[in-house]
């Protein structure tokens, strides 16, 4: 059976290729890296840690797709198959204090379509010192005050994680605190001013500390708060939250001066000392800007606008304060729930063009993905082309589709 040149086997060979190009993906590549590494730095050799033909990486249009972000991290030197640095990798920005940070490509080549994916687990290093969320701190505290009565700081914020993160406070040497350094349930560490010998108002109206914090890294780094102590007369109770721990939940589409969550506390004093204000504990830039508090009525409310694609979980650490600066803490989780505000993004990763009319049915002429950054249901998507073409798609691995032809072609017909 011969048609336009071709033998009815010389069919059956290309439907075998056509098939053969529809292979799955392969299995994973795993790489682990330091953040900070610079531009150009060799991460490995993806063509041999694959079993690549490195020369052929440049012919199969080898690249890298990276998952969950516009930025491209990394990329492939062609030329000898080594995948290397191409944007500086901050993990802070990309993770935030998430114990486990990885970055996920995909290598894809063309003929034949090979999809690969790879890992990359960024490391963390001590490129962050420890932060209080104030320059100074200050304390009023009664002359009566007993020994062994304590006052909680707030702890220093570190951008680092795991031992890079804080690791221990030092109290400058002084003639009435110590210092006792506690873990909270978030394996946070905090300290507390330990009253060692009692105050005397007549004697001396103000003592002024140095706290210091250091992480564990190599070098350590560390940051200061001077503490400034005030001795009043008689506060004997500290607020008390409603609850320790708040959990709350909110849509990512939540309009700017959306209640968020009302904390209340209680003191058991009278006057100024059982006046109870609110304040945020250590937090960073992000959520500073992204939630408001208000002082007096414990409301916290939407500042900025959220989106689950960026970060589905916030954490915040929320004192009050009583009139003579006794404190108490308790923590916020509120989670952003998903809506569907992203619409699938269409791109044309390979056209093969012009085609040659005389091109076989169910040939392969190029590739199409489609993402969208939604989450669970809202990011199923489903693709299609006009009707009465003759071409269709064909979903292939993963979210990519092959665009094949269907059925004879002819120029003088229709030439496009």
């Amino acid at each position: 059976m011969e048609y336009k040149g071709f033998s009815f086997s010389a069919s059956l060979l290309g439907l075998a290729l056509f098939l053969f190009l529809l292979h799955t993906s392969y299995g994973d590549v795993t790489y682990s890296v330091l953040e900070e590494m610079k531009r150009g730095s060799v991460i490995g050799n993806i063509a041999k840690d694959l079993g690549l033909d490195a020369k052929r990486l440049m012919y199969r249009k080898a690249r890298l797709d990276v998952q969950g972000s516009s930025k491209r991290y990394c990329e492939i030197n062609l030329n000898t198959g080594d995948m290397v640095i191409a944007e500086i990798i901050d993990r802070e920005q990309l993770c935030g204090r998430r114990i486990s940070c990885t970055l996920k490509f995909e290598m894809v080549l063309e003929n034949p379509l090979e999809l690969h994916n790879i890992i990359l687990q960024v490391q963390d290093i001590n490129d962050n010192s420890p932060l209080f969320g104030e320059d100074s701190v200050t304390f009023d505290i009664s002359e009566s005050a007993v020994k062994g009565a304590r006052f909680s700081v707030n702890p220093a914020h570190d951008a680092d994680i795991g031992l890079n993160a804080v690791q221990s406070y030092t109290l400058q040497r002084n003639d009435h605190f110590s210092l006792a350094v506690h873990t909270n349930p978030g394996s946070e560490k905090y300290g507390e001013l330990v009253l060692d010998t009692e105050l005397d108002r007549e004697q001396q109206q103000e003592v002024s500390l140095l706290l210091t914090a250091v992480d564990g890294g190599t070098p350590q780094r560390s940051g200061t708060v001077v503490i400034h102590v005030t001795v009043l007369d008689a506060n004997d109770n500290k607020p008390v939250f409603s609850q320790n721990v708040y959990k709350v939940s909110v849509p990512e589409n939540a309009p700017s001066g959306s209640l968020v969550v009302t904390v209340t506390a209680t003191d058991a004093d009278e006057g100024a000392n059982g006046q109870v204000t609110y304040g945020f504990g250590p937090i960073s830039e992000e959520l500073n800007k992204l939630f408001s508090l208000d002082p007096k009525t414990g409301d916290i409310r939407i500042a900025g606008q959220m989106d689950f694609e960026e970060e589905s979980i916030h954490e915040l650490r929320i004192k009050a304060k009583d009139g003579s600066g006794l404190t108490s803490f308790a923590k916020i989780f509120i989670e952003i729930t998903d809506v569907n505000d992203n619409a699938p993004v269409i791109s044309l990763k390979s056209l093969t063009n012009p085609i040659p009319e005389n091109l076989l049915p169910g040939r392969e002429v190029g590739i199409i993905n489609v993402q969208d950054k939604d989450s669970e249901g809202n990011r199923q998507v489903r693709c299609s082309i006009q009707q009465n073409v003759p071409f269709k798609l064909n979903p292939s691995i993963k979210n990519y589709y092959s665009l094949v032809t269907t059925s004879e072609l002819d120029r003088e017909i229709i030439s496009d």
